[in-house]
């Protein structure tokens, strides 16, 4: 009996022109499993998977695109809404704190069950953006005040610093707390403490994160001073200890001599941007995960994450990751590599 090993499937795209849709492409996505049988002899190829995508050319952008684009997505204010409700978000300390439930799906899992890191962070930025929707202030845009909207700014995050006690698994449901720890007419900064969500008694913290923010320019694409932003964010502040003590030294730069491992040519994808036309701090994470040494991600646990953001990267940037391992943890770098 001949046993097939299969290897790494390897997908084709082909764009064929249609005769009966001129400006209407269809994507033929079709992939291939390659088969080696056991007496070595030549390689089976054999139809693995075949889809089919039909694309519509995109209207040309306009000079006020992004603001089109934020009322097609029905951004006005509104309270706490029944999904919102369902999930436990409730107001408390005056409105200063919000508290909400998130279930945690299988996709946002990893090999080992537990839900990614970047995926708990996508859920404490949604959980911001509740609590402005939650308190009206929020005018157009992902967290812009009225002030904002008028002189085209945005929040950009500048730095993040997690601390993991473990992370949840699937279909797990976490409780987040969120407020404002601090806001000036330049920055804001978040906190969040993220929990199981039990019934019966209060559980321990599992993850504290602390995300600092600048306003941006969305024309001049320079960070800002604008005293009228911190007036209106002011009131929201909650007053409090800090959750995590920030880091006084500073980041390690990497160089080619110095980095133990280095990935070249990272190009971002059209998904890895947000609304600012920008790859989302998200992606970066991601970025530096997959740029470790395979040994340490499948060895080692995520404890302490410290991310500064210097410069934005667009779509059409290239990157290079460069990693150094040190004694107590990991040093990374991601650079504009051209």
């Amino acid at each position: 009996m001949v046993t097939a090993l299969i290897t790494p499937t390897v997908f084709r795209l082909v764009l064929p022109s249609l005769s009966s849709s001129k400006n209407n492409p269809t994507m033929c996505w079709k992939g291939r499993s390659n088969s080696l049988n056991t007496s070595g002899n030549n390689l089976n190829f054999a139809p693995h998977r075949a889809l089919l995508f039909k694309m519509q050319t995109k209207e040309p952008p306009e000079e006020n695109d992004t603001e089109k684009r934020q009322k097609e997505l029905n951004l006005n204010p509104r309270q706490l809404d029944l999904i919102t409700d369902t999930f436990g978000g409730k107001l408390l300390h005056g409105g200063l704190v919000l508290q909400q439930n998130f279930l945690l799906r299988t996709y946002e899992s990893d090999p080992d069950g537990k839900v990614s890191i970047e995926a708990i962070v996508n859920r404490l930025q949604e959980s911001t953006i509740n609590q402005l929707k939650s308190l009206g202030l929020r005018a157009s845009g992902f967290g812009s005040t009225p002030e904002m909207h008028r002189k085209d700014l945005v929040w950009v995050v500048y730095r993040l610093q997690i601390e993991v006690e473990r992370l949840p698994t699937w279909a797990d449901v976490v409780q987040v707390d969120h407020w404002f720890a601090s806001a000036s007419g330049k920055r804001k900064e978040c906190d969040w403490l993220v929990r199981e969500a039990k019934l019966l008694f209060k559980q321990p913290v599992i993850l504290i994160i602390c995300s600092l923010y600048m306003l941006m320019n969305t024309k001049t694409r320079k960070i800002s001073l604008e005293k009228e932003v911190g007036a209106e964010m002011k009131h929201l502040v909650f007053k409090s200890d800090p959750i995590i003590n920030k880091a006084k030294k500073k980041l390690q730069h990497l160089d080619f001599e110095t980095a133990d491992y280095i990935r070249t040519a990272l190009r971002p994808l059209w998904n890895d941007l947000d609304i600012n036309y920008h790859v989302n701090h998200v992606k970066y994470i991601s970025w530096i995960l997959e740029s470790a040494p395979r040994s340490i991600l499948g060895s080692h646990n995520l404890s302490v994450v410290t991310l500064e953001y210097r410069k934005e990267c667009g779509w059409n940037n290239i990157l290079q990751s460069l990693t150094k391992l040190k004694k107590d943890g990991a040093s990374h770098s991601t650079e504009d590599g051209g």
